[in-house]
């Protein structure tokens, strides 16, 4: 088999792209797949294809073709040890999910605790409270089933060449998501699918065995002799050999109980806002042309200087919303998401800026109390009643309040409130995201529109702290614990996070010491 490269295409059109590749190869008879699809808008619209031919070819012939080299694609196979022991998984976002999948799949028994609701009810307290409702503290946009990438925008893009990624999107076909997602360069499932698709692995894995206990919040654990002998809920108790911590990105008072117990330490994130524009500003930047064969564009920006922390642009949302994200009575916080039809009118993104112990203090969990203090200040600002604080751009820049809106609204629910964003932060901080507005209009025209909507805060970019561990990836001090994904502080998003958790359940059903 070849892999064929860099092959383009004026539309998106399978006759076409065989007649292309039957003119490369100089056979008339073969078979070939589609690997991976992509849009290079550089100069006009094209579409790029890299494509899997079967077939025994020379070395010669390979070398004859442009752009074509041998493929063997890496299998995923593990080599299981001779003993089955039970492991507890302590979350069920992406990271816990694969992780019970893998070790179900080869006969692991498996309990998982998750915090939150079910999907099912999960959907209904968060639609509840969008809608001017109680906040739940343990089902909300952060807890629940899923985790929090289940209210986002289903992204699967990954920078990682680990064979464990197509591994990941292929999972996520087989329970229903559009296969699609194993070609396209950058793939996306949106909330709405990938809500269906998390039921369905749950109800196969209990199937499997899988013992559930859902609304059930870890309290402590016992610890003796270097391991976890078991862990405390407000539902009682749970042992096993091994135990999997995938907490999510926001397990703050998780955090706060274990920290004598579980070796962790600082590590840097990033702090700022959502920014909304015209979906179809970002469409003309990016795509240079209407049509409505392209799908809604997206983009990444990023400004540095030397010795200042970057500002960046996170979790893209084309098409979408601003959700109102917060998990802490009297804090709040707000993300992005769009459906799997990206159809919305706004474009939203996170505008962030880089900041490590020298802006939020060098005591343990000094981050996660720096979070808690912005998001007061964002809760108060908005009203005290979860209504999210917002600015255009040119009252931001200038210091100024707010008191009316251009062509762009804001899209974040239950509600906002007019404001003046300057002051939540650290004045070091809005420095360096107001210069970096500037910096982005001249890569995206429009980028720093004085219209363009800025909403507060988006403070969940990644854990403020890591779980420490060995190489063998278990905790430090803590021989049965793995502690993964985002709330651990290895990962960044869905497919990062499922690929910790499958690290970690390899481990286990290889038996490596």
């Amino acid at each position: 088999m070849i892999i064929i490269r860099d092959i383009k295409l004026e539309k998106m059109d399978e006759s076409k792209l065989e007649a292309k590749i039957r003119r490369l190869i100089k056979r008339d008879q073969f078979k070939y797949t589609v690997y991976r699809r992509s849009i290079d808008a550089r100069k006009g619209i094209l579409y790029n294809y890299q494509v899997l031919v079967e077939g025994k070819f020379s070395e010669k012939e390979v070398k004859r073709i442009k752009n074509a080299a041998f493929y063997n694609e890496e299998s995923y196979e593990l080599t299981p040890g001779e003993k089955k022991p039970s492991v507890c998984v302590v979350g069920f976002g992406p990271c816990g999910i694969f992780a019970s999948y893998l070790l179900s799949k080869y006969g692991i028994p498996v309990t998982v605790i998750e915090r939150g609701s079910k999907v099912e009810e999960r959907m209904k307290k968060i639609d509840d409270f969008l809608h001017g409702g109680k906040l739940d503290e343990n089902t909300n946009v952060q807890f629940g089933e899923g985790g929090a990438g289940t209210f986002s925008d289903g992204k699967l893009t990954s920078r990682s060449k680990d064979k464990r990624v197509r591994e990941v999107l292929k999972t996520f076909v087989e329970y229903g998501a559009p296969s699609d997602i194993l070609i396209d360069q950058k793939p996306h499932i949106g909330t709405d699918v990938l809500s269906e698709i998390i039921v369905k692995i749950r109800k196969d894995l209990v199937q499997k065995g899988v013992d559930f206990h859902f609304d059930t919040t870890m309290e402590d654990i016992v610890v003796e002799k270097g391991k976890i002998t078991k862990i405390l809920t407000d539902k009682g108790d749970f042992t096993a050999d091994y135990y999997i911590f995938a907490l999510g990105n926001s397990p703050r008072d998780t955090l706060f109980q274990l920290k004598d117990k579980i070796s962790m330490s600082n590590k840097p994130f990033a702090v700022g806002y959502r920014i909304e524009h015209p979906q179809e500003l970002i469409d003309l930047s990016q795509y240079k042309t209407k049509s409505e064969e392209l799908p809604p564009a997206s983009y990444q920006l990023s400004h540095s200087k030397e010795n200042q922390r970057g500002v960046y642009t996170f979790c893209m949302c084309p098409g979408g919303y601003v959700v109102n994200s917060s998990s802490e009575e009297g804090r709040l916080c707000v993300n992005g998401m769009s459906y799997h039809s990206r159809d919305g009118e706004n474009a939203n993104s996170a505008i962030v800026c880089g900041i490590g112990e020298e802006v939020y203090g060098t005591n343990l969990l000094d981050g996660v109390r720096f979070q808690r203090e912005i998001e007061e200040k964002a809760f108060q600002l908005g009203g005290g009643n979860y209504n999210a604080p917002v600015q255009r751009i040119e009252d931001y820049l200038s210091d100024t309040l707010t008191t009316s809106f251009g062509r762009i609204k804001p899209t974040v629910k239950p509600g906002y409130t007019m404001t003046n964003l300057n002051g939540i932060y650290p004045k070091i901080v809005d420095d360096y995201i107001k210069e970096a507005l500037s910096a982005m209009g001249r890569k995206i025209k429009g980028f720093d529109q004085k219209d363009a909507v800025l909403t507060g805060v988006e403070t969940r970019t990644s854990c403020a702290v890591r779980l420490d561990r060995e190489d063998n990836m278990r905790s430090k001090g803590l021989s049965n614990l793995y502690p993964c994904g985002e709330g651990a502080g290895y990962a960044g998003g869905i497919v990062s996070s499922a690929i910790d958790g499958l690290k970690a359940a390899e481990q286990i059903i290889e038996n490596k010491e």
